[in-house]
């Protein structure tokens, strides 16, 4: 099992103005980019930060995103059903920079806001307050659920040189337990009793950026609470977890076999450690597709049911049947 050091106390060492790069359990502290003596302008087209937030029922999976770039913002939010493979609804928004926000952490202070063309997205929680508000406010579609911290395992945090000179951090949670609801074209669903995560990332990235990505949010044979975040490429293995009820588990790089020609096919993944021999199985794909000349992006984001082991040294086989989740192919140039 890897091993994960203490939180730093900041991203960026002082002092010699080098980033604090590592794995770390707890999370990190605020993300500031400053003494990297980074000019303003360079800053504007480099700095791309976001926030992802996923909750899960046994019945349903609900996304949203918010992302700033500097030049330009994005969000969506999707819901996917799970019985019928289907997604209940899909929404998604390009607006310029001026339309969204993302603040410095993803714990205590964190936010993020959207708000364009019909559309109102807000995730916020207050210093020394455990919950997450979420609010979500669009066409056809209405999610109001809070998300409490108090009893979920450590969040990973990474902090990572993702091409020469280009650093990024990022800090996953999973395993929040939630409140709320969630009503699509008049229909209303509970989310009290579910299992939420989050990602935020704050990064100097390269122009051209790729990863494969997955996570996960449901239960262990035997019923034990279990979330999983794994990356190929980008932040690498230093963001790779999984959570077990209480524990926080670091894991190998993931290694991601899919038709990306069909990506509603099944996904085969595993670890570069080979703890995990998963599958994920896709009932839709959310998918965004951007060609503005000089930056571009392709998304695809499968979301369905994951199933398979994880084998950790020393302890009986973790089989997971019941979670829900996504993989990704993320290919982008921004």
């Amino acid at each position: 099992m890897r091993e994960l050091s203490p939180s730093p106390d900041s991203v960026v060492d002082p002092a010699t103005r080098s980033p604090r790069l590592g794995s770390f359990q707890g999370g990190l502290p605020r993300v500031d980019w400053g003494p990297l003596g980074v000019g303003s302008m360079a800053r504007a087209l480099r700095h791309k930060r976001w926030l992802y937030v996923a909750i899960a029922t046994d019945e349903v999976y609900v996304a949203l995103a918010v992302v700033r770039m500097g030049y330009a913002s994005n969000a969506f939010v999707y819901a996917y059903d799970a019985a019928e493979r289907r997604m209940l609804a899909r929404r998604s928004w390009l607006a310029s920079p001026f339309a969204a926000s993302v603040g410095d952490t993803g714990s205590e202070g964190c936010h993020a806001r959207f708000g364009a063309r019909g559309v109102s997205i807000v995730v916020e929680r207050a210093r020394r307050e455990p919950h997450y508000g979420v609010h979500v406010e669009a066409r056809g579609l209405s999610l109001t659920a809070s998300l409490d911290a108090s009893e979920a395992p450590p969040a990973i945090g990474a902090v990572a040189e993702v091409a020469p000179g280009r650093f990024d951090a990022t800090e996953k949670r999973a395993l929040l337990a939630t409140r709320g609801e969630l009503r699509i074209d008049g229909r209303t669903i509970s989310l009290d009793g579910a299992l939420a995560g989050y990602d935020f990332t704050s990064g100097m990235l390269a122009r051209h950026t790729t990863w494969r990505w997955g996570f996960a949010l449901g239960r262990a044979s035997g019923g034990t609470p279990f979330a999983l975040n794994l990356v190929e490429g980008f932040v690498g293995e230093a963001e790779c977890a999984a959570w077990l009820g209480r524990e926080l588990i670091g894991l190998g790089e993931g290694r991601f076999t899919f038709d990306r020609a069909r990506p509603a096919e099944p996904w085969r993944v595993g670890t570069a450690d080979g703890v995990a021999e998963l599958t994920m199985t896709p009932g839709a794909v959310h998918e965004e597709r951007r060609d503005l000349v000089v930056v571009g992006s392709r998304f695809v984001q499968p979301c369905g049911a994951w199933s398979g082991s994880l084998t950790l040294p020393g302890r009986p086989p973790i089989v997971i049947d019941r979670a829900l989740g996504v993989t990704e192919d993320q290919d982008v140039t921004w």
